[in-house]
């Protein structure tokens, strides 16, 4: 029975019986379960034997198994002698660690572990590794520029790459013929490369290296471009039966398949931009628009994105506004707005969210929506984040002087959430103004717990012990366990608005309402819901014993003066 991959390359039994290896060991076990399995060798050697050196020049054979067992000095010693130059030799690595593959092996086995089925898996990938070896041999003849290669995948380097890309551009625009270029960025990968090791973030890269030269179409040229960022460049046969759109997606689920590592299971996706060649683009320019769709892909949470020029403009004025952000809170540009609470049962105003916004000089007034994003990818967070606690808790200070008892509320962005030294900020910034802690209220994501349970759990751990209330914001559209909402002290839960902007007209809505609802009694929590835009609405949360409500029903978040005049002039009474 053969095994067949995906580009239809397979290994028979009769492969794997024909490999015809060498072996290289200090005693004969190994070559012993070889023949076993009915695979005949060439001859078994001492690592130091003369006459393997010799055998090898004689090119008899593709395949060299050693048996780990002759110590790890001289296994690196001979995969760095032969493995990684001419003619090539698959080295297969008995009893090894995995981590040999960096120094060129093509598989490390158990001895336990070596069987036909295994060998004919092993036949597959060292196929691909040669085949990995000849495109960079062949592309190295193509090359002069000096370190063209990347060291690590045997990938095209940056400098090789856009001096190919120069070729590729002008031979294309002279003969009028298609041309595009595919950025990608592998997910997430800093936080795996912290978090497992710089070792097995090599392994990675090496092995999404080897799935992109398998998957690139025949004609077509991969490099790397720095990091975990690569480039696939398309033109000639590789874009004349199928489209760049078509590769891209083909390419996001290849990369998307399990990865067999250090003996674990490890899964990745990737983020792609895409760009095609137009008449008046340079090498430079198309690699622009390939980065700046990779940017809008990566913001837009898509697996890939075709450069338009209106992405374009917009991605130009979102990064202009990042860095204009850090200059708004000198230039005291921004403003907070207050958006009530109203406790249901009694109708009282019990507390505000506090709103951030920014006035724009030429774009006027901004909402968070615009702006938060940027802040949290350009590192302005911690300094915005700060203001808006600052001015709330003096707000709230100055509303408790005049006999207004309001709790102010406050988003959290993840980022600060994770910061250790968070609670102690708070701490200081309540003590400064004089503000009751129980008063504050901070509001996390679901998200923001879920991405780091241990930061989350100490920091909130440490805000309860303030006397700091804590809500989970937008409940219900994220991924929070019920295991870690036990484990939190959190103190309120707020229901998603878009749950309840429909639940008096949509049934499915209304049923989750009332599930929260019911979740939220079992684990004694207070329950908040946003999104309360008409009377319906209300009585029909009041009706379901939900406590609080917050929407346009009662007020849109206005300015501090207005809410004032709203708090005097409105139906609702001000708790005490």
């Amino acid at each position: 029975m053969a095994k067949r991959n995906k580009e239809g390359f397979s290994a028979s039994l009769n492969d794997v019986q024909s490999m015809f290896p060498l072996v290289v060991e200090a005693e004969k076990d190994l070559t012993n379960k070889l023949t076993l399995l009915a695979i005949s060798v060439c001859g078994t050697y001492a690592p130091s034997s003369q006459e393997l050196a010799a055998k090898i020049a004689e090119n008899n054979t593709q395949y060299v198994f050693i048996n780990y067992a002759i110590g790890h000095e001289a296994t690196v010693l001979f995969l760095e002698t032969y493995s990684q130059v001419s003619p090539h030799l698959s080295v297969i690595i008995i009893d090894g660690p995995a981590d040999l593959m960096l120094h060129g092996a093509a598989d490390c086995i158990l001895f336990e572990d070596l069987t036909l089925d295994k060998l004919s898996a092993t036949v597959i990938h060292a196929g691909r590794l040669r085949r990995l070896h000849a495109q960079s041999e062949e592309n190295a003849d193509q090359q002069k520029t000096s370190h063209s290669y990347d060291a690590l995948t045997s990938l095209a380097s940056r400098t090789t790459f856009k001096v190919k890309l120069e070729e590729v551009s002008a031979k294309a625009l002279a003969a009028n013929t298609a041309v595009s270029l595919i950025i990608l960025d592998i997910d997430s990968f800093k936080g795996l490369n912290e978090s497992k090791g710089h070792e097995f973030g090599d392994l990675v890269l090496s092995t999404v290296a080897e799935r992109l030269v398998q998957f690139a179409p025949e004609g077509s040229l991969v490099g790397r471009m720095g990091d975990d960022e690569f480039a696939l460049l398309l033109f000639g046969r590789g874009l004349s039966k199928i489209s760049d759109t078509t590769i891209a997606a083909r390419l996001s689920h290849e990369l998307r398949q399990p990865y067999y590592l250090d003996g674990q299971a490890t899964s990745l996706s990737a983020t792609m931009g895409i760009a095609k060649l137009d008449e008046e683009d340079s090498p430079d320019t198309l690699l622009h628009k390939a980065m700046s769709a990779l940017y809008t892909a990566k913001r837009d949470k898509n697996r890939f994105m075709v450069y338009t020029k209106q992405e374009d403009t917009e991605r130009r004025q979102q990064l202009k506004l990042s860095q204009e952000l850090p200059d708004a809170v000198e230039a005291k540009q921004l403003r907070l707005h207050y958006q009530p609470m109203i406790r249901m049962h009694d109708s009282t105003v019990i507390g505000v969210e506090a709103l951030v916004r920014w006035q724009h000089p030429q774009k006027g007034l901004l909402f968070p929506d615009n702006f938060i994003p940027l802040a949290e990818s350009s590192g302005s967070i911690e300094p915005l984040t700060r203001w808006v606690l600052d001015a709330a808790i003096k707000q709230g200070a100055e509303w408790v002087s005049k006999g207004k008892r309001l709790t102010v509320s406050v988003n959290i962005s993840a980022l600060i959430l994770h910061n250790p030294i968070f609670p102690d900020i708070v701490n200081r910034l309540l003590e400064q103004a004089g503000f009751p802690a129980e008063l504050l209220k901070l509001e996390i994501t679901e998200s923001a717990i879920i991405s780091d349970v241990v930061r989350a759990t100490d920091v909130v751990t440490r805000l309860h012990d303030l006397g700091v209330k804590v809500s989970i914001d937008d409940f219900g559209t994220g991924y929070t366990s019920l295991a870690y909402i036990r484990k939190l002290p959190v103190d309120e839960i707020k229901i998603d608005k878009s749950f309840v902007l429909n639940m008096n007209t949509v049934s499915d809505d209304a049923v989750i309402v009332r599930t929260l609802l019911e979740l939220a009694r079992n684990l004694d929590l207070s329950v908040v819901a946003e999104g309360v835009e008409d009377r319906e609405t209300w009585y029909m949360l009041a009706g379901l014993g939900c406590h609080v409500a917050q929407g346009y029903y009662m007020s849109r978040p206005v300015e501090k003066e207005a809410l004032e005049n709203w708090l005097i002039r409105s139906p609702w009474a001000i708790g005490s």
